[in-house]
Parts: structure tokens; C-alpha cells; sequence
């Protein structure tokens, strides 16, 4: 009986299936497919700055009725501070460079003269069009730093990313800091899913653009769902717009 029942229910839900996309409503209700999935990931969002606050971090300014962008840094000092990243040998793996203020930051930050820090961005601006931001805006002045550890991969990640990962031997047991400041959806999850079999225990995760729910956290939430990924956050400001996690 139980399994005349079960062939029975797989066929209902075939006929449902077979008929929906004979009706084909996505032919007239396919308006609403970008604010449900904002509204399904602002909830997801919710939840999980929920869930965070239940831990009581260290580090956690929420809530603010203002945001202050330059307030970024100071969760980049907590980091820095709590994780001993000042004086040790680290990898500092920027993914959004922009005008360079994190990563003039980081470098001016970390001490160890054999630190080695890589600055992935277009230098274009925008790839394609976030919010009310359009393609080719936050283009760069052209960068230079006073400081010959650092390196810059001119282009988009899909092309500058996979032969980095191929050709640069990055030391075993050297901690990396991967700040993903490029806002866009494609661009982080490439960068998560990318970057999966290099990370290591320890490693720090800084997002800086992280509560816009089809963004940065939709990509965390699917790379962390597809490749089993365990983190713990660290801490947050800005209500959340940075977040910062750690590899476990």
C-alpha cells in the first residue's frame, strides 16, 4: 500500500509540474521573480544577523540609525588586533581594490616585510549594473603604493583569478585575508567558489558590502550550502554592512 501510495504521489506531482509550465505563467507573472527572491533573501538576512547576535560577538555596533563608512576600519583593526595579524607573515587578497583605501590600509597595517598582497580588480569600474550604481561607475584613479609587496591583477576575476591560483605558490600555513569588496553577486560567488580548495583554517573573510540580500550574502549563503563551508563571524559594524568571519 505504501508504495502504491508513493507511485500515486509522484504522478500528482508530475501532473502539477507538467501543468504549471503549460500555463506558463511565468509569461505573465514573471515580474515578480526579483522581489521575491529580495523578499525570500531579506528574510534569510534577518534571520541570520539573528542568529548572530544570539552569539554576542566582540565586535558589534547594531544598532546604528546611521551608517559611517569610514567605520569599516575599525572592524579592520579589531581583526587585525584579536587575530595577531600585525607582525605575522600574512596574504592579504583584495577582490573590489576601487581607490585603494582597504588596501593602502592593510598594507601600512601588517609589519612582516614578507607579507605579500594581491589587488584584483578591473580598474573599469563596475562590470555590469548594482542598484542604482551603473556599469563603469567607481572607476579608479590610476593606484600606486609606497610599498613592494604588493602586486595588482588588472581585469575581471573569471579571467584574472583562475591563472593566480595556477602559477602563485602561496605558502602552507601562511593565513590569508581575503577582503571581497566587489559588491556584485557573480563577482563574489566566482570568488568563493574559486577560492574553496585554498582555504585554510584561521583564514579571515572580510565582506564589505555584506547585508545587501541579493548580493554579497546570497553568494555566502549558496557557497556555504554548496561546499559545506564552516566560518564563525567575528564581528560586524555599520549594521552588519561588514561583516567579518573566520574559516573553521
Amino acid at each position: 500500500m505504501e508504495r502504491i501510495l508513493r507511485s500515486l504521489l509522484i504522478r500528482i506531482i508530475a501532473f502539477v509540474k507538467s501543468s504549471f509550465f503549460l500555463l506558463r505563467p511565468g509569461s505573465y507573472l514573471g515580474f515578480l521573480a526579483s522581489p521575491l527572491l529580495f523578499i525570500g533573501n531579506s528574510l534569510k538576512l534577518s534571520r541570520w544577523i539573528s542568529e548572530q547576535r544570539k552569539k554576542n560577538l566582540a565586535y558589534d555596533d547594531f544598532f546604528r540609525f546611521t551608517r559611517n563608512y569610514e567605520a569599516r576600519f575599525k572592524l579592520h583593526e579589531f581583526v587585525a588586533d584579536s587575530e595577531k595579524l600585525v607582525e605575522d607573515k600574512i596574504y592579504y587578497m583584495e577582490f573590489g581594490v576601487a581607490g585603494g583605501d582597504s588596501f593602502s590600509w592593510w598594507l601600512k597595517k601588517n609589519k612582516n616585510p614578507q607579507s605579500r598582497f594581491f589587488g584584483f580588480d578591473t580598474f573599469e569600474g563596475l562590470p555590469e549594473d548594482w542598484g542604482i550604481f551603473k556599469k563603469g561607475e567607481m572607476a579608479p584613479d590610476q593606484l600606486e603604493f609606497q610599498d613592494k609587496r604588493y602586486r595588482l591583477l588588472r581585469g575581471l576575476f573569471q579571467n584574472t583569478l583562475p591563472g593566480f591560483i595556477k602559477t602563485e605558490k602561496l605558502e602552507e600555513g601562511v593565513r590569508k585575508i581575503i577582503h571581497l569588496d566587489a559588491d556584485l553577486f557573480s563577482s563574489t560567488l566566482f570568488t568563493l567558489t574559486s577560492l574553496a580548495g585554498c582555504l585554510n583554517k584561521g583564514d579571515i573573510l572580510i565582506f564589505d558590502e555584506f547585508c545587501v540580500p541579493n548580493h554579497e550574502f546570497f553568494a555566502l549563503s549558496i557557497f556555504e550550502e554548496s561546499y559545506n563551508f564552516k566560518y564563525e563571524t567575528l564581528g560586524a559594524i555599520n549594521n552588519y554592512l561588514q561583516v567579518a568571519l573566520k574559516v573553521i
